[in-house]
């Protein structure tokens, strides 16, 4: 939606900038647990679910509300857990084999392949903007993967591979979740996300898991960190922005994440990315800002607009 109110429009945008920094830091966050040698299946466990737990007590807390949905559309949402199982699983897998930011640069590709699907799927028709921003995001990945460099592209294919991965899954959670905020809050979409999310990967691992026993303090303490700080709070900053703020410039502006991701894991993992790496980066960041803008000028493009629940 358009601001409610412009003149007070940049407390909005720094909504999202500290959403963006705060999912960065719960990468590089994670990468510290991964490379203590936490197993990034119950990683995704503990996040999910204990990010299902929080939202289900804020909403019946304060806006019980929100928790009504229709019977007939159960299923729908037990659809789109899986697809947040599967963005949570890829991303944090890809961090565990690659560079923080480049796992997360590799997630924000998900814009370029929903124009694709729509283009094959829904005939949408793809302007010379799109196909310009589509070539200069997959050649800002190419750099950012080294794809260029054979020894270290077979080095890294699970992650690279998990990256492009968590895009796709990314990319089917955007445009089911944007079918159902047609019906719904953002809110209810995100808690049942989790929700479902959580009860599969309970029903992979043991649910005795979620009590952390056993587990270091340090450990405790950085799980705490991702699903309260690097969860939680950042998405609701973000639904707060976007409250006020159209999506597409909300997703401009939280493209800062991978940035804030690159200098996060350099201060505290050490992991520095070469200039051609940054030089990638900054092609998929400026492409994500074209494709986002011009989805700005024309609202109704979207060809999932078609779909219904």
């Amino acid at each position: 939606m358009m601001e409610k109110n412009p003149q007070n429009h940049i407390k909005y945008y720094l909504l999202i900038i500290c959403a963006a920094v705060l999912w960065a830091s719960s990468g590089t966050a994670s990468k510290y647990l991964f490379n203590s040698g936490m197993d990034p299946y119950a990683l995704v466990q503990y996040r999910v679910s204990f990010s299902a737990i929080i939202l289900g007590a804020y909403l019946l807390l304060l806006k019980p509300h929100l928790l009504k949905i229709r019977p007939q559309h159960l299923w729908h949402f037990a659809i789109l857990g899986a697809g947040m199982g599967g963005v949570q699983f890829t991303y944090l897998f890809a961090i565990s084999k690659i560079n923080v930011a480049i796992a997360i640069l590799m997630q924000y590709m998900a814009p370029f392949f929903i124009a694709i699907y729509s283009f094959l799927f829904f005939k949408e028709i793809i302007n010379r903007w799109k196909v310009f921003s589509i070539i200069m995001a997959f050649t800002g990945c190419f750099f950012a993967v080294e794809a260029y460099n054979v020894a270290i592209l077979a080095l890294n294919w699970h992650g690279i591979t998990a990256g492009l991965l968590s895009a796709l899954f990314f990319s089917f959670y955007t445009i089911m979740g944007e079918r159902f905020m047609r019906h719904y809050s953002p809110w209810t979409v995100l808690f049942y996300a989790f929700a479902f999310s959580g009860i599969y990967f309970s029903i992979l691992l043991n649910p005795a898991n979620l009590f952390l026993s056993d587990m270091k303090p340090l450990w405790v303490i950085t799980v705490i960190y991702v699903v309260v700080i690097g969860t939680a709070i950042p998405f609701g900053l973000f639904f707060m922005g976007i409250e006020y703020l159209r999506s597409t410039r909300a997703s401009v502006v939280a493209s800062f994440e991978p940035i804030s991701a690159g200098i996060f894991s350099f201060i505290f993992l050490g992991e520095a990315l070469t200039l051609w790496q940054v030089f990638g980066g900054l092609l998929v960041i400026g492409s994500i800002i074209i494709i986002q803008l011009e989805k700005e000028i024309d609202p109704e493009a979207p060809a999932y607009k078609k779909l219904a629940i």
